[in-house]
C-alpha cells in the first residue's frame, strides 16, 4: 500500500551525528520507507563552532531539511533530539505527519532539558558528565559511555563509536522550548521507550509522555541508545508507529 511507505527524518541526540542512524536506516529502507538522517550543527561532518550552537540553530537545520523535502515527514528525535523536534513541530507543524520520540527528554511546563534530568531521581546522567573549564562543552569517560549511555553495547561497538562523538555544547541543555496547543499540540505523537535506560529512566519517560498527552508507545527492553545496540528492533518499532495511522 502506498500509504505504508513513509518519509522519515531522523534527528540524533547529544554528542552523536547522522552516522548513529546507519543501521536503523538500512532496516527502515528494507521496509520500503524513504529515510534521511542529518548532522546537526557541530556534529558529525558539520564543523559549526561550538560557541555558536543553541537550540534555535539546531531547529533551523531541521527546518531547512523539511523545506527541501516534498510532503510531510515522520520526524524522529532521539534523547535530547526530543527537545529539538518539539521546537520544530511548534514552528512548522504543517510539515510533520507524526513526531516520534526515542528515549527522549521532552519539554513540558517550560522546563529545560537539565531540569527534566534533575527531576529524574533514578538518572545517572548529569552526575557523570565532564564539563570543560568554561562550562561551554561537556564530554564523558569511556566508562560512562559504555555503561550508562550505551548500556548493552559491546567493547567493539564502543571502540567504533568513540572517534565519532563530539564535545557537546552545553547551552542547548539550559534553554526552554515553549510549545502551544495550536501548533505543537495538534501534531500526532508516539514514544519509543527503553526499559534499561540509565540516562532517562522509564518512569521519567512515561511521565514525559503523560505530560504531553502521548498515548501511542512501543517498549524496547534495551538501554538508552537502541540506534546502536538494537537497530533492527528500533526500526521495527519506528515502522509500527509510522504506519499505525494513530493521530
Amino acid at each position: 500500500m502506498k500509504n505504508s511507505n513513509k518519509t522519515f527524518l531522523l534527528i540524533h541526540g547529544a554528542w552523536e551525528g547522522a552516522w548513529s542512524w546507519k543501521e536503523t536506516t538500512a532496516y527502515l529502507e528494507k521496509n520500503g520507507h524513504t529515510v534521511n538522517a542529518i548532522d546537526l550543527p557541530g556534529h558529525g561532518n558539520d564543523k559549526t563552532p561550538t560557541a555558536t550552537i543553541n537550540i534555535a540553530l539546531y531547529a533551523n537545520r531541521v527546518k531547512d531539511e523539511l523545506t527541501k523535502t516534498e510532503g510531510q515527514v515522520i520526524l524522529v528525535g532521539h534523547s535530547f533530539g526530543g527537545f529539538i523536534i518539539s521546537k520544530v513541530a511548534e514552528e512548522m507543524p504543517e510539515k510533520i505527519e507524526k513526531l516520534v520520540f526515542i528515549a527522549s527528554a521532552v519539554p513540558y511546563e517550560g522546563k529545560t532539558a537539565v531540569e527534566v534530568f534533575e527531576e529524574d531521581e533514578g538518572s545517572e546522567f548529569l552526575e557523570n558528565l565532564l564539563f570543560s573549564e568554561d562550562k561551554s562543552t561537556v564530554t564523558m569517560t569511556r566508562e560512562t559511555i559504555k555503561n550508562i549511555v550505551f548500556t548493552g553495547a559491546t567493547d567493539a561497538q564502543i571502540d567504533a563509536v568513540l572517534p565519532n562523538l563530539v564535545a557537546q555544547a552545553t547551552a542547548p541543555f539550559f534553554e526552554k522550548v515553549i510549545t502551544t496547543e495550536e501548533n505543537f499540540g495538534k501534531v500526532p505523537k508516539a514514544y519509543i521507550e527503553t526499559t534499561l535506560d540509565r540516562v532517562i529512566t522509564l518512569k521519567a519517560q512515561r511521565h514525559g509522555q503523560k505530560m504531553l498527552g502521548i498515548t501511542e508507545s512501543v517498549t524496547l527492553a534495551y538501554g538508552h541508545v537502541p540506534l546502536e545496540t538494537a537497530p533492527k528492533q528500533l526500526a521495527a518499532a519506528l515502522h509500527k508507529v509510522g504506519i499505525s495511522g494513530n493521530r
